[in-house]
C-alpha cells in the first residue's frame, strides 16, 4: 500500500540521490582522510577545542536524547531551528509553481514566507472568533488542494493552545489528502498537551519542535522534526550534509540531560508565574480591551483604538511587537515575558500610561 508521504512527494524528490558527504557515508578506521579536513586542529586560543573535522551528518546522540525527552519511539531528526524544519518540509513535499500549503491566520509568518520564496501558493483559513479556534470543516474541505496543512499550537502570535480534539478532527479528515504539520515551538508551556503521541496513529502528522523558547537556546539554532519513517525518508534527502556544528551539539546534549531538562522546566514554571503576575498587574485598566489567554512566553493585548501602547513603550525604551498589520489583530501588541524585574517595570509603565494618556 502506498503511503501518504510517497503519494505527496514529487517525482523529483523520489528520484533524488542525497549528497553523499563523508559523514553520511560513515565508516571506521584509525586515520580519517576522506573529507579534505585538516587532520590536526588549529588552536587560536589557549583552551580552544578541535574544529578541524566536519560534524556528524545527523547528530544521532541529539536525536536519541530528544526522543527520550519526548518519550516517543517515533524518528526524530535535528535541524537548524524550527524555521529550517518548515523550509525542509515545504521543499520536500511541494513543487514550485504547482502545489499549495494551508495555514490558519493569524499565525507564524514563516509558513507563508517559505512558501512564497518557492512560488508555492498559500490557502488561508482564518482562525474563528475571539478564541482563535480552528475552522475544522473549512480546513478539511480545502485540504485536498494543499500538500501541507500548518497548525501552530500554542499559536504565535495569539498565544492560545489549539483544541486537541480539533487537531484530531483535522488529522482524520485529511489522512488521504495532506500532511498536517503541528508546530509545537511553545509546547513546554503546556507540555501535557503535546500531540507527539498521535504520530503513530496518524501517519500524516508531523511535529516541529525547537530549543529556542523554553530551553533558551535561540542562538544555538536547534529544532527537531518528529514523524514516521516514511515521511523522514523523503525529508532526510534534503537535509544539508553537516546540519549542526559540534559546538552546538555539545550544548544541546547538556540541555537535554536530566539536569538540563530540570533547569528548563524550572525556568518555564518561573516564566508562567511571572506572566500571571504581569497580567494581574494590568488587567483592570479600562483602556485595555482584552488580554488573551496565553500558553506561551508572551501575552497578546488588545487596546482601545485610541491608545498607542506600542509607541508609548518604545519611547520608554521597551520594544514590543505591534500586531496591527494582521486584520484580526487590530490594536494588538504582543509582549514577551522577561524577568520578574523587567515585567514589573513594564507593568508600572503601562499603568502610568493609563493616567497620562486618557
Amino acid at each position: 500500500m502506498t503511503s501518504l508521504a510517497s503519494k505527496l512527494a514529487p517525482e523529483s524528490i523520489k528520484k533524488l540521490i542525497p549528497y553523499q558527504s563523508a559523514r553520511r557515508i560513515g565508516g571506521s578506521g584509525r586515520l580519517w582522510l576522506n573529507a579534505n579536513e585538516l587532520e590536526q586542529g588549529v588552536h587560536y586560543s589557549e583552551h580552544a577545542s578541535d574544529y578541524n573535522r566536519y560534524p556528524d551528518f545527523l547528530p544521532h546522540d541529539i536525536a536519541q536524547a530528544y526522543q527520550e525527552y519526548c518519550q516517543t519511539e517515533m524518528p526524530a531528526v535535528a535541524v537548524r531551528g524550527a524555521d529550517e524544519a518548515i523550509d525542509l518540509l515545504i521543499r520536500t513535499f511541494c513543487q514550485p509553481g504547482k502545489d499549495k500549503i494551508l495555514i490558519s491566520s493569524p499565525t507564524y509568518a514563516m509558513y507563508e514566507f517559505c512558501a512564497d520564496a518557492l512560488a508555492i501558493e498559500t490557502i488561508d483559513i482564518p482562525l474563528k472568533g475571539e478564541a482563535f479556534n480552528l475552522d475544522v470543516e473549512a480546513i478539511i474541505k480545502q485540504a485536498p488542494l494543499a500538500k501541507i496543512v500548518f497548525l501552530c499550537s500554542p499559536n504565535n502570535p495569539t498565544g492560545n493552545l489549539l483544541s486537541r480534539d480539533d487537531i484530531i478532527r483535522v488529522l482524520e479528515g485529511t489522512q488521504e489528502e495532506a500532511i498536517v504539520v503541528v508546530d509545537e515551538a511553545y509546547i513546554e508551556f503546556e507540555l501535557a498537551e503535546t500531540v507527539t503521541n498521535l504520530i503513530e496513529q496518524y501517519p500524516n502528522l508531523v511535529v516541529i519542535r525547537t530549543l529556542s523558547k523554553a530551553f533558551g537556546l535561540a542562538a544555538v539554532r536547534c529544532g527537531f522534526i518528529l514523524a514516521t519513517e516514511e515521511v523522514m525518508e523523503y525529508v532526510m534527502k534534503l537535509i544539508p550534509p553537516y546540519p549542526m556544528p559540534d559546538c552546538s551539539a555539545k550544548i544541546v546534549l547538556d540541555a537535554l540531560s536530566t539536569k538540563g531538562i530540570d533547569i528548563a522546566m524550572s525556568n518555564t514554571h518561573s516564566i508562567i508565574q511571572t506572566r500571571q503576575r504581569f497580567i494581574d498587574a494590568i488587567q483592570n485598566l479600562e483602556w485595555i480591551e482584552h488580554i488573551y489567554p496565553s500558553s506561551t512566553n508572551f501575552v497578546l493585548i488588545r487596546t482601545h483604538q485610541d491608545a498607542d501602547l506600542f509607541n508609548f513603550l518604545k519611547e520608554q525604551g521597551v520594544v514590543t511587537r505591534n500586531q496591527s498589520h494582521e486584520p484580526a489583530l487590530k490594536n494588538c501588541v504582543r509582549i514577551t515575558i522577561g524577568s520578574p524585574e523587567s515585567m514589573q517595570e513594564v507593568a508600572e509603565l503601562i499603568n502610568q500610561y493609563s493616567f497620562s494618556s486618557l
